[in-house]
């Protein structure tokens, strides 16, 4: 690289009171940043130590909590900025030696605070007068903002090195290390430069007359132009005065009073066309394979070139192999060589944005190119040969008719004898194609199409657009437009709308801040996430009112995880997790992570310094504006139950994840049919683990019911008057629905185990239909008990089947009708209509069913074999004869809200669930480091540090081995003032901790079908908008609160106000 500019001369350093004074009024005169100057970067850790030393407060709004009334001993050294700059290999640094001076390139990891401050131009002087050091860092500001204007200092610009043209020789060496150098923001495009030029030589040639000597006359006339101020030079003139060669003859006429014109250098290697026959080695899947060449790539519609390999010739089918990459076996005399030209800069390369990872004028961010002014006779220097517009070259611009008959604007991608490989501006590569150059398809460029200028820049005003054109489906205010809905994407649309009005970050990449972090090796992506999201952010925030289709972030996204590569429905808070993961990889600063393998642990003493340096080590490894902003810490403390010692650890967090209150237990309504008919049935809710079995609930309801036995319990399900299922003592409640109907019999005579005596049995009422497919289940079935009868036979009781068990039908017919009697209503009232007589077993048979045979009623002497197809019923002669006995409710159901849960939940009951000591799960024991002893411990979790953006997602979906559910609860959050202050443990956190709410994720319906959709406050009108899909409409804030809400984004006050 070329030396860098420092400051060497030490002139008469005062005393530090005095530093201090000189630089407080020089700051207090040029310490305000505005568009259009100069501000250099100083190192902070040499700053802060001059801070220091001197007790200076000129700087005192980076350092507002600190007193510095008493002064450091230390003496600063030499200004030491080298530590700001990027570090070089080997191969840039061959590359960069012959550059000019001025062109320094700051560490991408660099930021303002933690690694610089930025200084005015006169006070950097002023200190590199006194301490020396360097080397020189300059930044030019500028007015930018799409959303919020500010105030911007261009980090990290691209460099126009300008060398000025001497002679029209091929072969003369351009050098470059004297050459004039140009700093340009990355938006700015070569069209910006060749104005900016045009302007210097109008203000140079004004001034100075222009040396007639060819050699003299390029090099003072680039010098005079650097000296020269040309911001007075109206836009006008400087168009006319700059010149791109082109093939247009009304361009050409303009060229002749152009006065400056833009070169670039094209290195290819010398290559010969192949000939059928050669001895050629085709490329097939990576590998090289040698043979004989037998037809070119033009004789074949995809441009593939047909060899036969050596190793398919023994072949008796000597099948051919079609490739499109070939190379000669060996190389002809010549071939290979480099061969240096200067081509002109075309409109289309003159368009492209200097910033553009694509850009192929533009290598590690230096753009090197010559400067041609006239002479004084009016002509040029070098000669521009004008081709004939067939004469087809990559990149060249013409008017195309698609197969479709339509004339479309399209670009050369390949050139290949006799045909061209063009792509059409504006559409996808699949409708790419070969033509042929004679072709009556292809017409000159601006025949048929009319091209227009395109500039990337992002030179919006801050109003409002607001219009009534038709087809908009935004609510009237930029910023606020609809996505289109690609199939099932409507979780992606709802995140990408929360994305879109997160402060900071909306800036950061609306006003294309990111192309500069972009790290072209990211894992996966390779920076593709963090383009597109640009892409999509810029074209949402566009002027003109329009619906946006999201396709090609889908696209990315899909290949960055293939979960969402298709098109079902999926989970806003896992899109945004890979989203927030894919930004964070596309602009991570550090670009090799350093390997740390020792964790941070402390023991609940010394969590500020533990706490610091955690985040210290993550930052070394991870640092993006994802990092900056969305990211916070967690503090996690496990307690050892032996020794009782605490185990403190601090991890990042991006999305605080919190749980409903009493998210571990659920409400089961359950109604309990007691043994004795004199005691009603009682509905009651019973609070039960959610992850618990049917044995919890019996214990629970024991306990809420007198002189129950809860071993002496049977529960079932009753789905349409037909008992579903009978439930084991450990059938898992994960898998009872809230609304199931679910009724618990005591049966006294119940046996377990090998004392087994008995059997439970259903028996369900029905009403014949004339056959048993059309016999009708109603009333409410009960459960009961027989006692068994088993085969003689010398086998153990444990060895017995279900098919060994029988009873015989008169006892069973018997002791059916005795239960039947106490499980109908059995009142002498008139409203009953005598139901002692219609409770009669004459008013119903006792019938019995076996696998797929109909319902009968057995004779006595027969016996009724037990298996898992048997079933039992009362078959009623009219339906009027069942009477079914009354329900009462029990207290505990008025207490739950009837069971579905009565209580208001607020966002800090969600916190407090989430920060709540708890104990370990069996299967998460942990081992303590201290004793080594593996156990249960107690769990806490705390916030530490708060992030700029807080994003919460509530656990409305449950997920376990046996269903998914979905909480519909409505959790009362803030709009505005939420204080987060009770809930992180860190102090100095607790002083800037109020957030207000800018954007909500929600999720309405079930599992299966649901739909999502997002509020989301604008960032220029500040109001709220409901974002479905396409459609944007205007709303009031008192609707933002809504049982639906899933994920809520937060911004910290103050922060969009920090640099």
């Amino acid at each position: 690289m070329a030396s860098m500019e420092t400051h060497q001369k030490t002139v008469g350093r005062p005393a530090p009171k005095e530093q201090c004074g000189i630089i407080a009024d020089m700051m207090k005169k040029h310490g305000k940043m505005e568009a259009g100057q100069t501000w250099c970067l100083i190192s902070s850790k040499w700053l802060e130590t001059w801070i220091d030393y001197t007790g200076s407060k000129a700087f005192w709004q980076y350092r507002p909590e600190e007193d510095n009334s008493m002064s450091s001993a230390i003496v600063p050294g030499p200004i030491e900025n080298s530590v700001l700059l990027e570090v070089k290999d080997s191969n840039e640094d061959k590359e960069e030696k012959n550059l000019p001076d001025g062109i320094v390139h700051l560490r991408m990891s660099a930021q303002e605070i933690q690694d610089f401050f930025f200084l005015p131009l006169p006070v950097w002087e002023t200190l590199c007068g006194w301490y020396t050091g360097g080397p020189l860092i300059k930044r030019t500001t500028k007015m930018a903002g799409v959303i919020t204007k500010r105030v911007k200092v261009d980090l990290h610009p691209v460099y126009v090195v300008l060398a000025p043209c001497k002679s029209s020789s091929e072969n003369d060496i351009v050098k470059f290390d004297t050459a004039a150098v140009r700093p340009y923001p990355r938006d700015a495009t070569l069209q910006k430069v060749l104005e900016d030029e045009a302007k210097r030589y109008k203000s140079a040639s004004g001034t100075k007359a222009m040396n007639t000597e060819e050699g003299e006359q390029g090099t003072q006339k680039i010098d005079k132009m650097e000296e020269e101020d040309v911001g007075a030079a109206d836009r006008k003139s400087a168009a006319e005065a700059a010149s791109t060669p082109t093939k247009s003859e009304d361009k050409e006429e303009k060229n002749k009073e152009a006065a400056v014109r833009l070169w670039y250098r094209e290195e290819t290697r010398r290559t010969f066309p192949y000939e059928v026959g050669e001895r050629v080695e085709a490329c097939y899947r990576g590998e090289w394979y040698p043979g004989d060449l037998l037809h070119l790539a033009d004789k074949d519609p995809h441009n593939r070139f047909v060899v036969l390999c050596d190793e398919d010739k023994d072949k008796k089918s000597k099948p051919t192999t079609k490739v499109k990459l070939i190379r000669r076996e060996k190389l002809l005399p010549g071939e290979g060589e480099k061969i240096i030209s200067w081509k002109p800069v075309n409109d289309m390369q003159l368009r492209v944005q200097l910033g553009d990872p694509n850009f192929s004028l533009v290598s590690n961010r230096v753009c090197k190119l010559m400067l041609e002014t006239k002479k004084t006779d009016g002509t040029w220097v070098r000669e521009i040969k004008v081709r004939d517009w067939r004469d087809f070259e990559v990149n060249d611009e013409i008017d195309c008719l698609d197969t479709e008959n339509h004339w479309l604007a399209a670009q050369v991608l390949q050139v290949n004898n006799n045909r061209i490989y063009v792509t059409y501006i504006g559409y996808e590569r699949d409708w790419n194609e070969w033509i042929d150059t004679n072709s009556e398809r292809l017409a000159k460029a601006g025949t048929h199409c009319e091209r227009k200028e395109f500039s990337r820049r992002m030179d919006y005003d801050d109003g409002d657009w607001r219009g009534g054109g038709g087809g908009y489906s935004g609510g009237g205010v930029r910023g606020s437009v609809g996505l289109r809905n690609l199939g099932n994407t409507c979780f992606m649309n709802s995140t990408l709308q929360c994305m879109n009005a997160t402060p900071v970050l909306a800036d950061f990449f609306v006003d294309g801040d990111y192309t500069s972090e972009i790290n072209p090796d990211a894992y996966k992506s390779h920076g593709r996430i963090a383009r597109e999201f640009g892409k999509l952010l810029k074209e949402m925030w566009d002027r003109r009112p329009h619906t946006v289709t999201p396709s090609r972030f889908k696209s990315a996204i899909g290949d960055y995880s293939d979960r969402f590569s298709g098109y079902q429905q999926q989970d806003s808070q896992e899109l945004l997790a890979a989203l927030l993961e894919g930004l964070h990889e596309d602009l991570n600063r550090v670009r090799k992570k350093p390997y740390d393998p020792n964790p941070v642990i402390g023991n609940g003493e010394d969590d500020e310094e533990k706490a610091e340096l955690s985040w210290s080590k993550h930052r070394k490894r991870e640092d993006s504006v994802i990092i900056d902003n969305i990211y916070g810490q967690i503090r996690s403390q496990v307690i050892c139950p032996a020794c009782n010692r605490a185990s403190v650890k601090f991890d990042p967090c991006g999305i605080l994840q919190l749980p409903f209150p009493n998210v571990d237990t659920k409400v089961q309504v359950v109604t309990l049919v007691r043994a004795n008919p004199e005691l009603p049935r009682r509905a009651y809710a019973v609070a039960v683990p959610k992850n618990g079995s049917v044995i919890d609930l019996h214990q629970e309801l024991a306990k809420m019911a007198a002189g129950v036995n809860a071993k002496k319990l049977v529960s079932c399900e009753i789905y349409q008057s037909k008992v579903y299922k009978i439930f084991s003592p450990r059938h898992q409640l994960e898998s009872i629905m809230a609304n199931d109907k679910i009724y618990a019999f005591e049966c006294p005579d119940l046996k377990e185990g090998k004392d087994r005596d008995n059997v439970i049995i259903a028996v369900n009422h029905k009403v014949s239909g004339g056959s048993s497919y059309y016999d009708q289940d109603f009333g409410t079935p009960f459960l009961l008990t027989l006692p068994l009868e088993r085969r003689s036979s010398g086998a153990s009781s444990a060895s017995y089947d279900d098919d060994d068990e029988y009873i015989s039908a008169e006892k069973a017919q018997r002791i059916i009708r005795e239960k039947a009697m106490m499980h109908v209503e059995n009142t002498n009232t008139a409203a009953t209509s005598s139901s002692s007589e219609a409770a009669a077993p004459s008013r119903f048979k006792v019938m019995f069913k076996q696998g797929y045979d109909d319902f009968k009623e057995y004779k006595n002497g027969e016996k009724i074999q037990f298996g898992r197809s048997f079933e039992a019923a009362l078959f009623w002669e009219k339906k009027d004869y069942y009477q079914p006995a009354g329900i009462k409710k029990d207290k505990s159901l008025q207490s739950s809200g009837g069971g579905s849960g009565g209580e208001v939940v607020t966002l800090e009951g969600c916190l407090r669930g989430f920060t709540k000591e708890e104990l370990l799960s069996a299967g998460n024991e942990y081992k303590c480091d201290h004793c080594g002893h593996e156990g249960r411990g107690k769990k806490k979790l705390d916030l530490w540090r708060l992030p700029n953006i807080l994003i919460i997602q509530l656990k409305r979906f449950q997920y376990t081995r046996h269903y998914r559910s979905k909480i519909e609860t409505y959790v009362e959050y803030p709009l505005e003032g939420l204080d987060m202050s009770p809930w992180t443990r860190c102090e100095a956190q607790k002083k800037d901790s109020t957030y207000d709410l800018f954007a909500v994720s929600c999720h309405g319906g079930g599992l299966g079908g649901g739909h999502y959709w997002a509020y989301a406050k604008n960032l220029i009108d500040k109001k709220w908008y409901t974002l479905n899909d396409s459609s944007v409409s205007r709303m009031s804030p008192e609707k933002v609160r809504t049982s639906d809400a899933y994920l809520l984004f937060y911004v910290k006050r103050g922060a969009t106000q920090k640099k």
